[in-house]
This record gives C-alpha cells, structure tokens and sequence, in this order.
C-alpha cells in the first residue's frame, strides 16, 4: 500500500529495448500505474522485481539511460463523457480527428479490472436488433451478449458493425468502436461513415494505428472496455466492436517476445488466452440497468477455425458468426454462414412465435443444404425433395437484404412465416424476388398491425398461420405474376 504522505516518486532508466524500459527506484509503484519524464512522456508499468519497475512506452518519443521519470498519485487520466460522440480519439483518449480538444479529463486509467461477478449480473431478456432477418430472426444476439464475428479480409463484417450501429440511430444505446491496428486511411473512411449520419450523436471511435506503435495497440482494447464501462455504470446499454482481436494478439506476441517471455504453442505468449479473456468477461447485462453488448472480430487469411487465438476467443465468447468471402463477393448481406454460425444467448430474447419460426428457418436451411449436396452426386430427386429445395432458395432469397434495407423483427416473423403458407405453393424464389418489396409494403400497412402484435403475443404457430392465411387475399392483390 503506498504511503499516504507520499506525493512524488522518481526513477532513472537503467536500460531500453526499443518500447519497453527497465527503471531503478519507484518503489511503490503498481502494475498499469502511468508514469512521465520531465518532457510529458509517458509509460505504462508492466511489471516488477526487487530492484527495478518495466515500463512499456506510450509516446513515440527516444529515451535514453539515465532519464528521470515521476510518479503522479493522480486519478484523472481520460476524458470519458458524451462529449465523445461523433469524435476520434487515440487510445490514450486524446482526440485525433482534427477538432479541437475535449474536455478536462475525468476518470483514470484502468487497464485491468476484475470482471462483475453473478451479483452484479442480470438476465439476458432483452434482444440487440441488427434489422437484419439472418441474425434477428435465424441468430439472434441479446444485449449483454458476447458475439464473435470472424471471417477473412474482404468478409462484410465491417460494413455489418456499421449497419448494427446504423440500426441504434435515434435510440439511447452508446456505440463504441476500436479500430485496432487499422490505417489512418481506413480510420478516416470508417469515421466518414459513420459520422455523415445520425450515428455521430451516440457513436465514438476509439482508434489505434500501426503508426501509434506497438504500445498503444496492445492497451487499446482494455481502454475501449474501460470506457465500455463507464457508460455502462451510468445506466447505459452500449455495444463495444473490437476490430480486431487477431491484430491485437500480434502486438502482444511482440511484446512478450521481446520481454524475453518464452512463446507458446504457434509462437504466441502463453498468457494470451487470459490477458483477452479477462476483457472479453467484463461485458454483459448488469443490474444497474446498463450492459455492454461485446461483438470481437477475427480477421483471418483463411476460413479454418481450428488455431489458437480463434479456438481461445471461441471458448469465451456466447457464439459466433462466420462471414464469409465468398457470399460478399456474390452480393449476399449479411454475408453469414448460418449452418457454421451459433448463438448460445440470443434465442432467450425472442417470444415462442419468433423461436418457432427461428426454428422452422434454420430447419428447412439444413434440409435443402442436404438436398443440394444429393443433387451435386447427380442423384434424382423426389417431388418433395424438389418443393424443398424451392423453399430453402426462397428462404435465402427472404434473408438475403442490402445494406440499409434494415426490417424490424416482426415484419421479418411475418415476411418469413409466407413461406410456410399456402402463398408460397408453385411459387420460387423469382416471384418472391420480384414481389419483395410490394409484399414488405402491404405487410406494413395497418391493416396488418394486428397481425404484428400476434408475433409477441401468439404461443402457437399454427394458429398464427391460420391468421395469416385469411391475410393473404390482400397480399396477392399486389403481386405481379
């Protein structure tokens, strides 16, 4: 414990290693204390031993053996607050967009916390809509809830997380997103995004780039957590994107590697599971009110899931999406495989209608998967087989939506309910194509409110399809054949 009276400590550096330093004196000094020489530049402590504290550089600045640097028992090292929204900032909170400085700092820096425990916890009843059938509908995350989304480069989970946070415009939630490891360029185009829309009065960014160096990406996404729960604790729900978790256990392998730790299994320091575990744990759904909604991304070069940072963020997350290449490079969006995709939590947010329906969906899915892997060894198929194989390219067809063309849940519940209708008999996936919006159209109409309301209050599945049968004259009424 540090001495009460105590105001003031210094140290000299006793050698260097690129970032990190070793520094004589400071002898009360904690593990994530920041300390600072005489020209304001700061560093991180990392670690301790008899003699001396290792301290990791935050500033891109040259330091020397010899040097002095100060202990500040200060508490306020961010500057955490809505004044964020619509802004840029490094991940020392300072602002890097170019518009001027924030205001006083407020809140210390905390790099490492115990996550809340099960008192602290709530149930997950609530769901994050995305406005998009294949996760509101087939995969549906709760807020609270640890998402994974992983795929290769050039997948659409960026432009996923900016329609997620598109999809919060006009509401209270708080978006936050960590761009780790990512370009200026990339930074300014992601900002650009965002901030053009009405996204800029509850969205921040909180970005580190390769320029930055190693130091600030390794703290950013424990920062981003920090400020996740800040926000949180004021009563907030908020949904934090960590792009990406790869990138950032690549700046911790360098690390380690030069602190001289022994890497493990594929080169990678042994500790690597904990130290992001730890931050993927502190989201959830709190009884204050708040949650934090936690969506990692993992960028990978190929589409196996079988390494060790993707199996060990796995493990500690409530599911996960795979996107895939491919399906974006054919238009597809979301561009998700549903039969590789899994969530744990989501399905406790929707009511029994919705769970049927998400059930009947993912179940015809799997059926015409199977059904098209028969065609592929030439066999023929039944007549039933053939009707299947219809409904499911109908189905895709139904969850297929571009980017903006965002749906609310119950209009999807219903949209998608048509195909287990007598609407859907002797019709493809080309009437549907061609009649989407006429039917999203009519759909929204207040004639058919009542038939929404039935989606969060109707137990039965078949009585509501027998609701929707007699709806479906005014349906057909705008159809072209």
């Amino acid at each position: 414990m540090r001495h009460p009276l105590l105001k003031k400590e210094i140290g000299l550096v006793r050698a260097t290693k690129h970032y990190l330093a070793s520094i004589e004196g400071i002898p009360s000094a904690h593990v994530h204390d920041i300390i600072h020489n005489e020209d304001g530049l700061r560093a991180l402590v990392t670690g301790l031993s008899h003699d001396a504290v290792e301290v990791m550089l935050l500033d891109l600045k040259e330091v020397r053996p010899g040097q002095q640097f100060q202990l500040h028992h200060q508490q306020d090292q961010l500057a955490v607050g809505n004044f964020l929204m619509g802004r840029v900032v490094n991940a020392l909170g300072d602002p890097i967009d170019g518009r001027g400085a924030l205001p006083p700092k407020n809140a210390p820096l905390i790099l490492e916390r115990e996550a809340g425990d099960l008192a602290r916890r709530a149930p997950i009843t609530d769901q994050l809509l995305t406005g998009y059938a294949m996760v509101d509908t087939v995969l549906p995350i709760g807020r609270g809830q640890r998402q994974l989304l992983m795929g290769p480069p050039q997948s659409g989970t960026d432009a996923f997380c900016r329609e997620v946070i598109s999809n919060q415009m006009g509401s209270k939630t708080i978006c936050i997103y960590a761009a780790i490891g990512k370009s200026a360029a990339a930074v300014r185009r992601l900002a650009d995004a965002l901030f053009e829309t009405e996204a800029k009065n509850n969205t921040f960014i909180l970005a580190s780039t390769p320029d930055d160096g190693a130091p600030l990406n390794t703290i950013a996404p424990a920062v981003a957590v920090y400020m996740a729960e800040w926000f949180s604790e004021q009563g907030n729900n908020v949904i934090l994107i960590l792009d990406d978790l790869y990138t950032h256990a690549k700046y911790l392998r360098e690390r380690a590697l030069l602190e001289g730790r022994l890497p493990g299994r594929e080169s990678y320091p042994g500790d690597i599971f904990y130290q992001q575990a730890h931050l993927i744990e502190r989201a959830g759904s709190f009884r204050n009110g708040g949650s934090i909604t936690l969506l990692p991304i993992l960028q990978t070069d190929i589409e196996a899931t079988t390494d060790l940072i993707m199996t060990n963020i796995m493990g500690t997350t409530d599911g996960h999406l795979q996107f895939s290449s491919e399906l974006h490079a054919q238009g597809v969006f979301p561009p998700i495989h549903e039969e590789e995709s899994v969530t744990r939590v989501g399905k406790h947010t929707h009511s029994m209608l919705q769970k049927h329906v998400s059930t009947s969906i993912a179940t015809l899915l799997a059926d015409a998967k199977e059904q098209e892997r028969f065609v592929q060894f030439g066999s023929e198929l039944s007549e039933a087989s053939q009707v299947v194989l219809a409904m499911g390219a109908t189905v895709r067809m139904l969850l297929d939506q571009d980017e903006g063309d965002r749906l609310t849940p119950e209009l999807q519940t219903v949209l998608l309910s048509l195909i287990f209708t007598s609407f859907s008999n002797n019709r493809d996936a080309k009437f549907f194509r061609t009649n989407r919006d006429a039917i999203i159209t009519v759909l929204q109409s207040q004639s058919f409110a009542p038939l929404m309301d039935k989606v969060h209050t109707e137990e039965n599945f078949t009585d509501f399809l027998n609701a929707l049968e007699k709806k479906l004259p005014e349906i057909e009424k705008v159809c072209h054949k």
